[in-house]
C-alpha cells in the first residue's frame, strides 16, 4: 500500500478518529501458578537496528532489541523516578552538576570481567569521543565534562551546567556498559554484534543474522536485576529471538499462525483480526517522546524563511493523513511532544488547523508566484522543489505511506516534495553536513527531554543530537537550559510549555501522528511488561508449555 491511490483510499475510510486507548504497560494475562522456566520467546520485530552497539544507534529499535544484554545504572518507575539497578544508591550535588553513585560490588560482565567504577568513566568518555560518532547517546549525556573514579565502586559523574535529566537518561540502553575487554580487544566490531556485543545484562547476544533475526541466550549467573523488576536471579527464557519482518502483513501472518509469540507495531487495518483471534491479545502502549514529524531545515532555503514553513504546515491536511493510513486508530499530532509524554501541552490542539488558502497566500507572500509546466510553484524561473532523504529498511511501510500522503497535500499547493531514499552511510553523511531540505522521524523519551535534543542549537546531528530543523533559536536554547539546571516540576513544565509553543508558532517542525506501539502477544506468553519507554521487557517474561 504505497501508492498515492492508496493514502487517498485510506483518507476516505479513517474520516473519524478513533479515541486512543489508556496506556497499558502490561499485557495482561492470567497466568497459571508460577513462572515457568525455559523455552524461546519469538519476537518479530517491524525494523532493524542500524548499528548494534547502543553508543552509536540513533533508532530506538536498538533500545529495545538490546535492552536484555546491556543493562543500566538506574531503572526508571512508572512515575518517572529512579530505582536503584547497577547503582545502589546516588547523590546529587546542590549545584546539580555532579551526580555520584555507590555502585554493586557484585556485578559481572558476560566474558568474566567485574563491573566497576572504572568501566563506567570507560564508556561514559567512549560516547563523548569524537570518533565514536555517537548519535544518541552522547546526546543523553548531556553537558558532560568527565567522570571521576572515586574508588573501585564509587564514581562521580561531572556536568559542565546542572544536568536534571540524567537519571532519566542513565536508565536507557543507550547508556548501557559495554565490558572493558570488549572495548579494549574488538573496539571495530561492537556495531556488528553477536559476541562482540558484551555486557551485564540477563542475556546474551549468541548470533546475529544482518536483516534477518538474532538471537540472544539467558545468563545462568545473573543476580543484579533492577528494583523495578518482579523477580530475581536469571530470566525465565532459555532464549530469546528477534526476527526481523519489515513487512506489515508478513509479520501479522507470523503471530497469527503462531510462527512468532509476539509482534510489534501491528498496522491498523490488521488490528481486528488480532481482537477477534481467540488466542491474541493487542497491547496497547502510548509512546512517550516527540510524535512522528517533519522538521525544516531552517538553515538554508527555501525554509529559512517562516512564512514557507508555515504555508507547508497550512497545506498538510495532518488529520486526514494520520487518519488516512492508521484507520484512525493513531490521533493526529498538534505538538512536538506526544500526550503521554510529561509537560505535553495540550493548548496546542487545534491552534494550527489545515488551511491550504492560507497556504497558497502566504507562498505568494514568499515569492513563489510562478507555475511551470507541470504546475508546481516557481520563483526567478526556479521550482518550489524540496528533498526528503530516507533509508528505507530504517523506515517502516506506513511512515513511507505518510510521506506519500504529505507528498501529495502539498503538490495540491504547487511545492514539490521529492522522496530520496538512501543507503544508511549516504543519510548520515547528508544529515550531518545539513544537505536535506526536510528530514521525518519521531524520537522516544520518557520525559521532556527530547525537546533539547530536538531543538537545541548544540544539539545538531554533527553534535550527537537529533536537531533536525537545524534550528538556533536564541530564546529556545534559553529556556531550555533553563529547564535543565531546574529540578522544580512546575518550573519545568512551563519552560517545557513555553517550548512546545515557540516550535509551533515558528513551523519548526510539523508534527503528523502521535505513535502507539501496538504489540499482538500469543497466548503462551506471561508476565510481558512494558517499561517507561514503551519498550518490552523480558526479563520478567515466560512462555507457558501449551
Amino acid at each position: 500500500m504505497h501508492d498515492r491511490r492508496a493514502v487517498l483510499r485510506l483518507a476516505a475510510l479513517g474520516a473519524s478518529a478513533a479515541a486512543v486507548s489508556a496506556c497499558s504497560r502490561t499485557a495482561p494475562a492470567a497466568a497459571p501458578g508460577p513462572p515457568r522456566r525455559g523455552g524461546t520467546l519469538t519476537f518479530a520485530s517491524a525494523v532493524d537496528s542500524e548499528s548494534w552497539d547502543p553508543h552509536v544507534a540513533s533508532t530506538d529499535v536498538t533500545g529495545l532489541l538490546l535492552r536484555g544484554v546491556f543493562d543500566s545504572l538506574v531503572a526508571q518507575r512508572p512515575d518517572g523516578s529512579a530505582a536503584p539497578w547497577l547503582a545502589r544508591s546516588w547523590q546529587v550535588s546542590p549545584d546539580g552538576r555532579t551526580y555520584t553513585f555507590r555502585l554493586r560490588d557484585d556485578v559481572t560482565f558476560s566474558d568474566g570481567t567485574p563491573f566497576d567504577a572504572e568501566a563506567v568513566r570507560l564508556n561514559f568518555d567512549r560516547i563523548v569521543a569524537p570518533e565514536t560518532a555517537s548519535r544518541r547517546a552522547a546526546g543523553l549525556l548531556g553537558p558532560y565534562e568527565g567522570t571521576e573514579v572515586l574508588g573501585e565502586h564509587a564514581v562521580a559523574v561531572h556536568f559542565r551546567s546542572p544536568y536534571s535529566a540524567f537519571l532519566n537518561a542513565a536508565s536507557s540502553t543507550f547508556l548501557g556498559f559495554h565490558s572493558p575487554r570488549a572495548l579494549r580487544e574488538h573496539p571495530d566490531d561492537l556495531a556488528s554484534g553477536g559476541r562482540y556485543a558484551v555486557g551485564t545484562g540477563p542475556f546474551t547476544f549468541t548470533e546475529v543474522r544482518a536483516g534477518q533475526r538474532a538471537v540472544f541466550r539467558r545468563r545462568e549467573d545473573y543476580r543484579w536485576a533492577p528494583e523495578t523488576a518482579a523477580h530475581r536471579g536469571p530470566a525465565h527464557l532459555d532464549r530469546l529471538v528477534f526476527e526481523i519482518v519489515t513487512e506489515d502483513s508478513s509479520r501479522t501472518g507470523a503471530v497469527l499462525s503462531g510462527q512468532v509469540d509476539v509482534a510489534d507495531q501491528i498496522p491498523a487495518e490488521r488490528l481486528g483480526a488480532i481482537r477477534a483471534h481467540q488466542t491474541l491479545r493487542v497491547v496497547r502502549a502510548v509512546t512517550p517522546g516527540s510524535p512522528y514529524s517533519f522538521h525544516l531545515n531552517t538553515r538554508r532555503p527555501p525554509f529559512d524563511d517562516v512564512a514557507v514553513r508555515r504555508a507547508v504546515r497550512c497545506a498538510i491536511d495532518v488529520g486526514a493523513v494520520a487518519n488516512g493510513v492508521f484507520l484512525g486508530e493513531y490521533p493526529r499530532a498538534w505538538s512536538p511532544l506526544t500526550p503521554g509524554t510529561p509537560g505535553y501541552a495540550p493548548a496546542l490542539e487545534r491552534s494550527w488547523p489545515h488551511d491550504p488558502a492560507q497556504a497558497r497566500r502566504l507562498l505568494d507572500e514568499a515569492g513563489f508566484t510562478g507555475r511551470d509546466e507541470q504546475g508546481y510553484r516557481t520563483r526567478d524561473g526556479r521550482r518550489l522543489s524540496v528533498e526528503l532523504p530516507y533509508v528505507q529498511s530504517f523506515v517502516s511501510t506506513k511512515n513511507r505511506t505518510v510521506n506519500i500522503g504529505v507528498q501529495d497535500q502539498l503538490r495540491r499547493v504547487g511545492v514539490e516534495l521529492v522522496l530520496a531514499p538512501l543507503d544508511s552511510a549516504a543519510s548520515m553523511g547528508r544529515t550531518r553536513t545539513g544537505d536535506y531540505d526536510l528530514f521525518a522521524f519521531s524520537w522516544g523519551g520518557a520525559d521532556g527531554g527530547p525537546l533539547r535534543t530536538l531543538f537545541h542549537s548544540g544539539e545538531q546531528f554533527p553534535d550527537g543530537g537529533a536537531n533536525g530543523s537545524r534550528v538556533r533559536d536564541p530564546l529556545l536554547d534559553e529556556w531550555l537550559d533553563l529547564r535543565q539546571a531546574t529540578t522544580d516540576p512546575v518550573r519545568i513544565a512551563e519552560y517545557q510549555r513555553r517550548v512546545q509553543h515557540r516550535v509551533v508558532e515558528q513551523a519548526y517542525a510539523v508534527p503528523v501522528y502521535v505513535p502507539l506501539r501496538d504489540t499482538a502477544v500469543g497466548h503462551r506468553v506471561r508476565g510481558l511488561t512494558f517499561d517507561a519507554h514503551s519498550w518490552p521487557n523480558f526479563y520478567d517474561t515466560w512462555v507457558s508449555e501449551s
